[in-house]
């Protein structure tokens, strides 16, 4: 969420979607949105980021707005922790949040 001068509120969050992944499965996250990967399968999960930045020439962290964990640091994670209870995962709410909406969860067949 966005304060009125345009800088990000850490503790709010607008909008949180888990989504389910298999192999060959593409995802598209818009710039500017945090998120991470959760691997809770039994194999390697691989990753590709085809953004524009090329890390051979400048340090990731120092680019605006690019790898800025200190808010996931101070927060102890994410809105949501991904758990396993009773041999099944679930989401549970990360209370170090002020605001966190219900979380979506959703299934992709190739190519979101």
């Amino acid at each position: 969420k966005m304060d009125s001068s345009g800088q990000p509120i850490d503790d709010e969050i607008e909008s949180f979607k888990a989504i389910h992944v298999k192999a060959g499965d593409h995802v598209f996250i818009p710039s500017g949105t945090g998120h991470l990967v959760a691997n809770i399968g039994n194999t390697w999960l691989v990753t590709i980021d085809d953004g524009p930045v090329n890390f051979a020439e400048v340090d990731p962290a120092s680019l605006p707005g690019h790898a800025d964990y200190e808010p996931i640091k101070k927060l102890h994670g994410f809105a949501y922790y991904v758990v396993q209870e009773k041999g099944q995962q679930k989401l549970i709410r990360n209370q170090n949040y002020k605001s966190v909406p219900e979380a979506k969860i959703e299934n992709i067949s190739r190519g979101v």
